[in-house]
């Protein structure tokens, strides 16, 4: 279709402002009423799905500075287990995708393997610091590709601090399981329970183990920093976490970094023997720091080598405790450099949190691909982007800061990236239909993990058979956050309705089902809608074709000067239905 009507259309995309999602900007009192009015759990509903989003406070955003990878990754429980891997569109921090089906998930994240984007995620069963589940791969289109978990290992299944899709096209994931061992140099019993840990890598096609690891090989109680009791695993049903693995990176040549929380270690693993090459850090460390005492780390997260090798990045919990810091912060981000010739290592970076806090567990770092940094702040629910000098570029949280580990509330890892979402689903409608057609109707309209709509149209018949064509489109309208509410007027007054989202070239991505306004609910027919555009004849072109263009013009300037009349109206009113739920009467611009 020529693109004229293209551009007028969205001109014309005047049916009443559209509602975004709700997210607050610098405003800590406010969401911390709304957080403790939530059981810790800010959260937003919408009307076209079921899906539970979160309500983030935005406390710092310097939109020039921050990595213009348009999406934030994590992998989440929010309130009532609902747990998901969760996109976030990094611009506006809506939401884009969510699958809350789950228990638990972690390690949401984009990884890449030939040249193919794929969302990773661990879901399964938490317990006391470990878990058994399993690694899913989806494609852009949202299609389980593998789904893989540990083998033998009494059984273990995988844990959740780890799922890696390796350039190679294997998965890498951490194990947990119990094996008898003399925990009597501890105080232990001399035929005590031992929780062991490890790795696997497998390929995910067969589930054939091609590699595993077993930290009881190679390090020892002496090696621990834990004490030996209930608190680190001791009881009838567990044992002794000596180690407890909690990231597994592999090297272009083979080899692993394996981070041990309990022994405060990072070893390279050899890929064939299993041994360590070297140990940076514990009661084993072999290197020399040469910055005074400031590439100390403890408790850590998430080791990630960088620049081939020659530095290393992690999330330096070094604390035990979460909250505001007693005295000095302890929680960093932390950026290393190594030298494995002279067995050096120097402190690059250290990234503490805006809020002053402190992180007992979990957490994780990402170097951007402009030289940022992203952190994940783990047991205090937070994300921050930092700028290669340490200066905060962006500061978000998904609940309080102060509270500790509080009912699953976190920001494990977090993530920025690219991502093509093309759902194989339908987009979602629902209606408020008070008379009960079209006419004075809102339509909800949202399709969960599609990232290219650009605008939404609104179609309507008095037939459900008959809903494509320029004839019956009544409104279009950009999109704004994961479901957008298009006001309709009283210009048309029928019982079917559809929707169409369209691309930035106002090219149609996919549509809804036919919606009676009757009774609100879809009746299970495709819509068909496959055209908005009216049919032009290129060939035929005269001066009534002309006039008939120029005159659209002149009606889109009208039209654009009456908007621009009413254009404070409409944003007070927009600024009002962004934070407070509203009624249908309410939206209607008179």
């Amino acid at each position: 279709m020529p693109p004229f009507w293209k551009t007028l259309l969205s001109a014309l995309a005047l049916s009443g402002p559209s509602l975004a999602d709700r997210v607050l900007y610098n405003q800590a009192k406010e969401f911390t009423s709304l957080s403790d009015a939530s059981d810790g759990f800010p959260s937003q509903k919408f009307r076209s799905s079921d899906i539970v989003a979160p309500v983030l406070n935005v406390n710092r955003l310097e939109r020039h500075k921050v990595d213009d990878a348009p999406y934030i990754f994590l992998g989440t429980i929010y309130g009532d287990m609902k747990a998901g891997p969760m996109i976030l569109d990094a611009r506006d921090f809506s939401l884009v995708y969510a699958d809350q089906r789950f228990d638990n998930t972690y390690s949401s994240s984009v990884q890449m393997f030939n040249g193919s984007r794929y969302l990773v995620f661990w879901v399964g069963a938490h317990n006391r610091g470990h878990a058994d589940g399993y690694g899913l791969v989806y494609d852009e289109s949202y299609n389980l590709v593998y789904n893989s978990t540990a083998q033998g290992f009494e059984e273990a299944l995988a844990d959740m601090h780890e799922v890696r899709l390796t350039p190679q096209g294997t998965l890498i994931f951490a194990v947990y399981w119990n094996i008898p061992y003399d925990c009597s140099s501890l105080g232990g019993k001399s035929d005590a329970t031992l929780m062991d840990c490890g790795f696997q890598e497998i390929d995910p096609v067969t589930n054939k183990v091609l590699f595993q690891w077993a930290a009881s090989d190679h390090f020892t109680l002496e090696d621990s920093h834990v004490r030996y009791g209930e608190a680190f695993g001791v009881g009838h049903d567990s044992g002794f976490d000596f180690f407890h693995i909690n990231s597994v990176d592999k090297t272009d040549d083979g080899n692993y970094l394996v981070s041990g929380r309990h022994t405060s270690t990072l070893a390279l693993v050899d890929g064939t023997s299993g041994k360590p090459i070297w140990i940076l850090g514990g009661r084993r460390n072999q290197f020399k720091d040469l910055s005074g005492g400031k590439a100390l780390f403890g408790w850590q997260h998430d080791a990630r080598f960088y620049k081939n090798q020659s530095h290393i990045t992690m999330f330096d919990n070094h604390a035990e405790y979460s909250g505001r810091c007693r005295g000095s912060c302890k929680s960093r981000g932390l950026h290393l450099a190594i030298n494995t010739v002279d067995m050096t290592v120097r402190l690059v970076h250290e990234y503490y949190h805006p809020a002053s806090i402190d992180s007992g567990a979990m957490g994780g770092l990402q170097v951007l691909d402009n030289g940022n940094v992203m952190v994940g702040w783990g047991y205090n629910p937070s994300f921050v982007e930092y700028a290669p000098n340490g200066s905060v570029v962006m500061s978000v949280q998904r609940g309080r800061l102060d509270q500790g580990f509080q009912a699953d509330m976190f920001a494990y890892r977090a993530h920025k990236g690219n991502w093509t979402g093309r759902p194989s689903w339908l987009p979602s409608a629902a209606v408020d239909a008070p008379y009960r057609t079209t006419r004075n109707a809102t339509v909800y309209l949202s399709w969960n993990g599609a990232t290219d709509i650009a605008s939404w149209a609104v179609l309507a018949s008095p037939d459900a058979n008959s809903l494509d064509g320029f004839e019956n489109l009544v409104a279009v309208a950009n999109k704004t956050g994961f479901e957008t509410a298009i006001f309709l007027g009283n210009s048309t007054s029928c019982r079917y309705m559809g929707a169409a989202a369209l691309d930035k070239k106002g090219d149609i991505l996919g549509a809804t089902f036919v919606i009676d306004m009757e009774n609100g609910k879809p009746v299970q027919l495709l819509s068909g809608i496959g055209n908005i555009w009216p049919e032009v004849d290129a060939s035929h072109t005269t001066l009534s074709t002309v006039l008939a263009v120029a005159g659209c013009v002149l009606l889109t300037a009208f039209v654009l000067v009456r908007f621009a009349s009413r254009k404070l109206h409409w944003t007070t009113n927009y600024k009002d239905a962004r934070y407070n739920k509203i009624g249908s009467e309410e939206r209607r611009i008179e």
